[in-house]
């Protein structure tokens, strides 16, 4: 199950320069740090939205501001399937030379990068999993992205450990992978939407336990607290009786019911799909994901630790302003042990002419 020989890790390049790196088959390989978070977030560029609305999807994006959809890029030239950066940026349908800043895969955690990442046609055999947008998506994973075997042995990938600044568990995090884009807004786009499914080998039996690897999509936008990392995807708890994140304090933010409890994704989000769970009070998994390796089990018992569920297919939107220059990492770790992977499928950036921030499932 391992998708990168190498880690390609390379900050502050042009997507031109992404796309000849990729033509040279050069691999993700050890990580640099650096993330680009030099970032220009000075918005206060002429936001032209009288553009002709064509939809012809070259680097002259339809950025018409009247519009509410979303802003297309051409793909069709994108090398998508493979282990490098640009692989992964093509694979989530970020076509455009003038959106991608900068770029960076990486484990702040020190934990070795080879086949934890790679753009793929297809994961399992299941068309539930088929891509939402083109023909490729990005996985990314806290063990070997491919195959169908994610308990992680005793020692997981190596490396050292980190806290999570997010969590209010108290349990440090392994396995740590993070890929970070430096993206300018075009004009006309008040948001992106991007669309994922998250897995893990840790269903159902350690729901409501320190055992909760976490998916966080961050942010670092002037217009999101004042530039400050941010998660933009939180749902309700599956159970906010035995566990919760975090209690949305309405005076410092904005993007939240103030009082209301919730939960990042991971295995305790409302969002999960159910294998046995407290007998499944709102039904069984209904997304096939096949020759995955984290298919259900059939109930609590030995087989259970090799198998696992996913949470179908989600999408979080979120609100930027045009011609805003912003960081977006995505990052999935373990946590408290090494062992028992997660993963995430990635696919479908989009800027979008307006956005309804939040995260829901994909009907």
């Amino acid at each position: 199950m391992r998708c990168m020989t190498v880690l390609f890790s390379v900050a502050l390049v042009f997507l031109s320069g992404l796309l000849t790196a990729c033509e040279e088959g050069s691999d993700i390989s050890q990580g640099d740090t650096d993330t680009g978070s030099d970032t220009d977030t000075d918005t206060d560029s002429d936001s032209d939205s009288d553009s002709d609305s064509d939809t012809d999807s070259d680097s002259d994006t339809d950025t018409d501001s009247d519009t509410d959809g979303p802003i297309i890029m051409d793909c069709s030239s994108c090398p998508s399937l493979g282990v490098t950066v640009p692989n992964l940026i093509c694979a989530i349908d970020l076509c455009d030379e003038n959106v991608v800043d900068a770029y960076d895969y990486y484990s702040p955690s020190g934990a070795p990068l080879a086949g934890t990442a790679e753009g793929v046609a297809h994961f399992g055999t299941s068309p539930d999993l088929d891509p939402q947008l083109n023909d490729s998506y990005a996985l990314m994973a806290t063990g070997p992205c491919t195959g169908t075997d994610h308990s992680g042995g005793l020692t997981g990938l190596g490396g050292g450990s980190q806290p999570d600044p997010f969590s209010a568990d108290g349990y440090d995090t392994f396995d740590v992978m993070e890929w970070s884009m430096t993206l300018t807004a075009p004009p006309g786009a008040n948001g992106f939407e991007i669309k994922y499914v998250f897995f893990s080998a840790e269903y159902d039996e350690y729901v409501a336990t320190v055992f909760n690897d976490k998916f966080y999509i961050f942010i670092e936008a002037l217009s999101t607290n004042a530039g400050d990392r941010t998660v933009i995807n939180f749902t309700e708890c599956r159970d906010p009786g035995a566990y919760t994140d975090f209690v949305c304090d309405g005076a410092t933010m904005n993007y939240c019911d103030d009082g209301e409890a919730y939960c990042y994704i991971a295995i305790n989000t409302s969002l999960s799909e159910c294998c046995w769970y407290d007998n499944c009070p709102d039904g069984p998994a209904t997304t096939d994901i096949s020759d995955t390796g984290y298919e259900c089990a059939n109930g609590q018992g030995q087989d259970s630790a090799l198998k696992g569920s996913s949470t179908g297919w989600l999408y979080t939107q979120w609100a930027v302003q045009p011609n805003e220059t912003f960081n977006i990492i995505f990052h999935i770790h373990d946590t408290s042990d090494h062992i028992y992977d997660s993963e995430v499928i990635l696919d479908s950036f989009q800027f979008l002419g307006s956005v309804d921030p939040g995260t829901d499932v994909i009907e």
